[in-house]
């Protein structure tokens, strides 16, 4: 056995301990000793289908090689030395280096590093008062504090080591601050504890890392890519839409970028692109801790768009985290806001949240000053829209990213874009490469569809084309619809879609000749959408045979006018959309999106791309809500003309043929 890595001798009292200012002299000791072996488990090399294993030939085996930093058999020395604060315990420790060696003949693909107690000795120190870290990078810099959590404690996690090669960790361990006098007197004996493993499967943040630092060596445009940023531990990814192309997720029928990657595994992402229009509250405050009041985006992250989630995500979201809406101290995107307790807002609270100023600052700061329209301008987070950030500006506006990709602010009455943000749980596993071609999967996620189920057993946002005559089994120009929800019960089951473009290549007229689309008083000519599309249009749909009317919710226009929720709940608005009691609804074959429903925004792909659209719910009894060509929500009289894009109810017979529901393999239904 080598000398121990850690020995400690002192006397002390528990005041000394709590003070840490000076040592009286009493006839109690507390020793510890922790001592590193060469010992280490190896798990044999197998692969393992169902509940049988067949065993290869070759064999797992790692050395490991304690040394100080001057190059000799290693040991901490604590004599004389007191529990210490975290912040103390880290500049005052000296480390240990660890180098590990595969000396096998198989590459390892994965291996814990444990730090265990030493069953042939008795300790009587808990564990829970051991402090450490370890650096990956030569002692530069160190991963977040922590305690030896159980007698088997997982120090790190490797991945993909190579014959001969090897990995060095650098270990420093002191004892924590709040050991008092029940620790005198005790000891503990450890050692390091390796598993290797043959056959691992990868969590999704190793995959990810992997994937940041390939592309950092790749070239774009004669120069490498740029493709994160380290800060506090957390590894967001930072760059141009041309190198950040590795973070795409297809999950729960939206297409999400990953932003960020945490010390515990967890990791961060936001929607690709905007899933409604709303304004963000009455005020900037986005949750209230202690009055519990909330705001429009708490409700319908919360509420409507969680609703729509897959499982509502509860393999997925990681409740552990907290969302930071804290105002930044000099309204200035690069600097990281406070995390005070007012404003850290659980994700047990909200499993849905926004990326606050910070994070999006992040997204592009590889790329050059905060304010360099070409750092901004390319930013892979830039969209081409307007849309919502979680954080106050100051006590009367909130952040927002406009058309240009450089922040803003504005009153929390404007409804611009949303894009949601979730927290994916540490140890997700991913399959895909993480292109837009071919997007990560969460494991978790729910099975694709198979010919023949219907299309009511399917989730929003997953995109459909039509099977018709027309397109003789080539659907490359056939139009894409996207699924906005499914309604009914059983096999009655209807299910609403929205086209992803505008009616007749951008065709504009007036909305009706009042604010009430569809009115039976409404004048009957094509010059009007809700005449026009209820007849004309609709009578020369080639797929109009699988279409059934539809309920549809106009809107009753009552102050305040820019709450989501009056677009189809009475004015009792308190409950959730999906069981608020419901407005007089209205038949039609075509229709359109109302404010606050989901994809009721633009989606075609950035400001220059877009025309202003009309939206079926009427502001007031003078104006109806339209979108406008840069995602943000306004009003206008019905006599004004613009564009739309239709909805339709599909009938509950409407099955699959193929398609695995995404944007590039939609579904072919029939």
């Amino acid at each position: 056995m080598e000398e121990p890595i850690l020995k400690r001798k002192l006397s002390l009292t528990d005041k000394a301990i709590r003070n840490q200012k000076k040592i009286l002299i009493v006839s109690v000791f507390f020793i510890v000793a922790m001592f590193l072996g060469t010992s280490y488990a190896l798990l044999t090399n197998f692969d393992k289908t169902d509940n049988v294993i067949s065993v290869k030939t070759g064999n797992l085996s790692m050395s490991v090689q304690v040394k100080n930093e001057s190059g000799t058999v290693g040991t901490i020395n604590l004599d004389g030395k007191l529990p210490e604060s975290d912040a103390d315990g880290l500049a005052n420790a000296s480390p240990i280096v660890l180098t590990l060696t595969n000396t096998g003949t198989l590459n390892i693909m994965k291996y814990d590093v444990k730090l265990v107690k030493d069953t042939t000795k008795t300790s009587t120190l808990d564990y829970s008062y051991i402090k450490y870290a370890i650096s990956l990078d030569n002692g530069v810099t160190y991963k977040p504090v922590q305690n030896l959590q159980s007698v088997n404690n997982v120090i790190y996690t490797g991945w993909d080591l190579a014959k001969t090669e090897s990995k060095v960790i650098y270990l420093k361990v002191w004892l924590d601050e709040a050991a008092g006098n029940s620790a005198l007197g005790k000891t503990f004996y450890g050692s390091i504890d390796l598993m290797l493993y043959q056959k691992a499967d990868k969590p999704g943040s190793v995959q990810l890392m992997d994937a940041i630092d390939k592309r950092a060596t790749e070239k774009v445009n004669d120069e490498l890519c740029k493709t994160k940023v380290e800060e506090d531990g957390i590894t967001y990814i930072s760059g141009s839409k041309d190198c950040i192309n590795f973070n795409y997720v297809w999950w729960s029928g939206k297409m999400w970028r990953i932003t960020a990657i945490y010390p515990d595994g967890s990791m961060k992402m936001v929607t690709d692109n905007m899933i409604t229009s709303i304004a963000f509250g009455e005020n900037v405050t986005y949750y209230n801790k202690e009055t519990q009041a909330k705001s429009y985006m708490f409700q319908w992250l919360n509420e409507d768009f969680l609703d729509a989630l897959y499982n509502n995500g509860a393999d997925v979201i990681d409740t552990t985290k907290s969302w930071n809406a804290t105002m930044p101290a000099d309204t200035t995107i690069t600097t990281k806001p406070e995390e005070t307790e007012a404003t850290m807002i659980p994700v047990s609270t909200s499993s849905v949240g926004l990326l606050n100023s910070y994070e999006y600052w992040m997204s592009y700061k590889n790329l050059g000053a905060y304010n360099s329209s070409t750092a901004y301008g390319n930013s892979y987070l830039n969209i081409g829209y307007c849309w919502w950030l979680l954080n106050p500006y100051d006590s009367s506006s909130v952040w927002y990213v406009p058309v240009s990709g450089y922040v803003g602010s504005n009153s929390p009455t404007s409804p611009y874009g949303v894009r949601p943000s979730i927290y994916l749980k540490s140890g997700i596993a991913l399959v895909g490469n993480g292109t837009k071609n071919s997007p990560y999967r969460i494991s978790s996620d729910y099975s694709e569809a198979t010919e023949n189920d219907k299309v009511y057993t399917r989730h929003s946002g997953e995109y459909i084309k039509f099977d018709t005559d027309g397109n003789n089994g080539n659907y490359d120009n056939a139009p894409l619809f996207r699924i906005v929800g499914v309604e009914g019960e059983g096999d009655t089951r209807t299910t609403k879609i929205v086209a992803m473009d505008y009616a007749d290549n951008k065709a504009t007229k007036a909305f009706a000749s009042t604010v009430n689309f569809g009115d039976s008083n409404n004048t009957a000519s094509n010059d009007y959408w809700d005449y026009y599309l209820n007849n004309d249009y609709y009578d020369n749909l080639s797929f109009k045979d699988k279409l059934i009317a539809g309920n549809y919710y106009r809107g009753l226009g009552t102050s305040p006018y820019y709450n989501y929720k009056k677009s189809i709940c009475t004015t009792d608005t308190t409950d959730r959309v999906s069981s608020c009691e419901k407005q007089a609804s209205y038949s039609f074959m075509v229709g359109l999106l109302r404010y606050g429903e989901l994809f009721a925004t633009q989606q075609v792909g950035g400001f220059s791309n877009s025309i202003v659209m009309w939206l079926i719910t009427k502001y007031s009894s003078s104006r109806v809500w339209i979108v406008s060509s840069n995602g943000y929500i306004d009003y206008y009289r019905p006599t004004n003309s613009y564009g739309v894009r239709p909805t339709y109810y599909l009938k509950s017979s409407t099955s699959i043929l193929s398609g695995t529901g995404t944007e590039l393999d939609p579904y072919i239904v029939s």
